[in-house]
């Protein structure tokens, strides 16, 4: 899901809950509460700057149960929702078909090669970063959408430069000396150290000053303005995540993988479950099965398809000869980037069916 999903928005004379589902619900799911609690959480048991080898290994198994319990659903619910229906099948050819195929080989290459599997890791540590922060602008899009609120070019302005300037700073940390990766997912990577520290902790310092400028808007709004102010999950789903994208590459690969992964699987399941939620209410589906039954039912089979492919593919293709972690890490690979272009497709708000079961 990213910030082409929310183009469109509701009009000004529109007035109805900004809300998905509840207060508690957003802030726990899609605003980030989840995510606080549990770093809070760690926090508190290890401190800063724990490295893997100190880890608990409790805390190890819940994260990586936690990454797949919603990273693997996440992307089972795109694969359900662009080849289960046929309009989405026929509009998006290029990605149902060509794609697949295309990534196919790319995968085939990296078991084959392995220069080719680190452009690949290389590739979705820079794509992961705009993925994630696009769907959260995507969402605050949404959020002023649901609540009526009509924004202009110059109003966008600064949500869009804080969703660059956090992708900027996030692909910067990655190729500094300090805090490039020497590995992921098992694959070596490439020594990146191609920028000074002081270049990131500059683009720091602007970042900081964009979300402080956001924050002080908010406040005079709310006071002069209230009629243009961005409702509270709009901007706490903004900043959260820039926060979180470039905070959290200072920390070790569990932490980092498991913190932007719980955000961005939380987020994008709650939208799925409130656009079927939606869709159900047009049919005689919700006469017959009651919303926690029907939502239960759709997340059973987006677990179930994530597990056939990320779980039960790697392991058919290591069952050839190639190690269970390459095969793991180029499946992982080729997944995620299906999954970012068939995202960008999918949730567009000039599908009108979108729209309305997501704003109006």
């Amino acid at each position: 899901m990213t910030s082409s999903t929310f183009h469109l928005y509701a009009p000004a004379t529109v007035k109805k809950s900004a809300y998905l589902v509840n207060p508690v619900f957003d802030m726990l799911f899609v605003c980030g509460g989840i995510v606080l609690l549990l770093s809070a959480a760690y926090l508190w048991r290890t401190g800063f700057g724990t490295s893997l080898a100190q880890q608990d290994t409790a805390l190890i198994a819940f994260g990586l149960f936690g990454t797949y319990m919603l990273s693997g659903p996440h992307t089972g619910a795109t694969i359900v929702r662009l080849y289960g229906e046929k309009d989405s099948r026929n509009n998006f050819r290029l990605v149902a078909y060509v794609l697949p195929v295309l990534l196919t080989f790319a995968t085939v290459a990296g078991l084959l090669v392995p220069t080719v599997a680190k452009i690949e890791a290389v590739l979705y540590l820079v794509l992961v970063i705009h993925h994630y922060m696009a769907q959260s602008y995507g969402i605050t899009m949404m959020y002023c959408a649901r609540a009526g609120l009509r924004l202009s070019e110059r109003d966008k302005l600064l949500p869009q430069s804080i969703l660059y300037m956090a992708v900027t700073v996030a692909i910067a940390q990655q190729f500094t000396a300090e805090l490039q990766r020497q590995s992921f997912l098992g694959i070596p990577l490439f020594r990146m150290d191609l920028l000074p520290s002081d270049v990131v902790l500059a683009l720091q310092f602007v970042l900081i000053g964009l979300v402080v400028a956001l924050l002080g808007q908010t406040i005079m709004q709310s006071k002069f303005s209230p009629d243009k102010v961005m409702p509270l999950p709009a901007v706490t789903t903004l900043v959260l995540t820039a926060v979180l994208l470039t905070v959290g590459n200072r920390l070790n690969d569990v932490v980092w993988l498991f913190l932007p992964h719980l955000l961005h699987s939380t987020q994008y399941l709650s939208v799925v479950l409130a656009y079927h939620l939606k869709k159900d209410t047009e049919s005689a589906v919700a006469e017959i099965f009651d919303p926690i039954e029907r939502m239960s039912s759709r997340f059973i089979k987006y677990f179930l398809v994530g597990l056939v492919f990320f779980t039960g593919l790697p392991i058919a293709v290591s069952a050839l000869g190639f190690s269970l972690t390459l095969c793991n890490a180029v499946v992982f690979f080729g997944l995620s980037f299906h999954h970012f272009a068939a995202d960008a497709c999918i949730w567009k708000l000039k599908n009108k069916t979108v729209h309305s079961r997501l704003v109006s």
